[in-house]
């Protein structure tokens, strides 16, 4: 009777289904899984995926206020970076070395990227990005260089975090990758190429020390750097004096001893 059966008396047999031929399986009753205890669990987890480096991308670029203004900050620059790493492997291979024509053709387009930059960069990025300009007045035989901000107006306006980001961190990273750029180049004796580094550091380092002028809050990191610098600098001094006394006290005791 049904009433004398317990769970140690119940057993659940498996067949197989497929026609394989296999032996029937034997389940433990302990084994099985209730009715509706397994209700909660979805039928297909969705998979996690990981974002995309262009997904990535887009998400930033819809948090800036200026998504087409970023991309130009950083456009000239990459592709003319990107020709002169490897613009010549397109070349024979005398001509980088000779001045060919390739080479000459090569240089000039990188050149004009270059100027298309720090125009770019000098009379829009900054004045959208972050509310500065900076530009020179000729007047007859003086020419004045006029720093604004627009921390100068009675009403300055909101800058956007990661527009405020993305275009410092590329301005000071464009002069320190042409840099390296240029010591590569003086190990290889590459004297053509040296010119064009020299050239990129120019129009490069103007910008940089253009909107360091204008910037109050980059000259207060600045000083505040400088004094970080110049304080660990004292403690270090100061260390080594004092290392300095207390061996000279040191080797004196031990040669009073001695005597």
């Amino acid at each position: 009777t049904l009433h004398n059966t317990t769970m140690s008396d119940l057993h659940f047999t498996i067949s197989d289904t497929n026609g394989a031929g296999g032996s029937p399986q034997t389940i433990p009753p302990h084994e099985v899984p209730i009715q509706g205890e397994m209700d909660h669990l979805p039928n297909n987890p969705p998979a996690v995926a990981e974002r995309s480096t262009l997904e990535y991308m887009q998400e930033k670029l819809n948090s800036s206020a200026h998504p087409t203004v970023v991309i130009f900050h950083i456009l000239f620059k990459a592709v003319a970076l990107f020709l002169y790493i490897f613009g010549g492997w397109f070349l024979p291979s005398s001509s980088s070395r000779t001045g060919g024509g390739s080479f000459i053709t090569l240089t000039v387009v990188i050149i004009l990227l270059l100027a298309a930059d720090f125009w770019v960069v000098k009379n829009v990025t900054g004045r959208l990005l972050v509310g500065l300009r900076w530009w020179n007045k000729v007047e007859e035989e003086t020419t004045t260089w006029i720093f604004e901000s627009h921390e100068q107006f009675d009403r300055p306006r909101a800058i956007n975090p990661f527009d405020k980001s993305i275009f410092w961190t590329i301005l000071y990273a464009t002069p320190a990758v042409w840099v390296a750029m240029l010591f590569l180049a003086v190990i290889k004796f590459e004297i053509n190429w040296f010119m064009v580094c020299i050239m990129a550091l120019a129009l490069s380092c103007s910008n940089v020390y253009g909107y360091y002028k204008c910037s109050s809050d980059q000259k207060a990191r600045f000083e505040q750097l400088g004094a970080q610098v110049t304080q660990q600098g004292a403690m270090a001094v100061m260390r080594s004096n004092m290392l300095t006394v207390l061996t000279g006290q040191n080797s004196s005791s031990s040669a009073g001893t001695t005597a």
